[in-house]
């Protein structure tokens, strides 16, 4: 589904019904289909539930697991939570950002990789960890981070 709000809104339609409880479930499912929630698909929810695009963009952004920016065509996830953070975490992070030239969670588009803190990947028996465009990597080095960085970011 490309830039179409008369599909949206069929889909819309079809799928939640016009309650405000609907909201998460409508914004899970344009997280799902763009990867991220596009400005004018969050405003066809909003016309959908009949819920103020202030509330729309309210939910949106108050909810880790939805992104409003569309995301570089890599997503990586670092995790540091405080187990990750004590097994080298941060300096995963911190090597991260210094590869991709500050690139840190902007998700400009056009970009090659987006990179993201995550505060806690559940994964702390295998701590440090990072995420790769959805798969999780348990007892990451700098040396598993720079191969990743290189490959995703040629």
């Amino acid at each position: 589904m490309n830039n179409n709000r008369n599909e949206l809104r069929g889909i819309l339609r079809r799928r939640f019904p016009r309650e405000h409880g609907q909201l998460l479930p409508a914004l899970h499912f344009l997280q799902h289909e763009f990867g991220y929630l596009p400005d004018w698909a969050m405003e066809v929810v909003g016309w959908h539930l009949g819920i103020p695009s202030s509330e729309v963009y309210g939910a949106a952004t108050s909810y880790t697991e939805l992104r409003i920016d569309k995301p570089g065509e890599h997503v990586i996830r670092i995790c540091t939570g405080l187990s990750c953070l004590l097994n080298g975490g941060g300096r995963l992070m911190e090597q991260a950002r210094a590869a991709l030239g500050g690139n840190s969670d902007d998700g400009i588009p056009g970009d090659a990789v987006t990179l993201e803190e995550s505060p806690c990947g559940f994964l702390c028996g295998v701590a440090p960890a990072v995420e790769v465009d959805g798969v999780w990597q348990g007892k990451a080095t700098p040396q598993s981070l720079a191969a990743v960085l290189k490959e995703v970011s040629s």
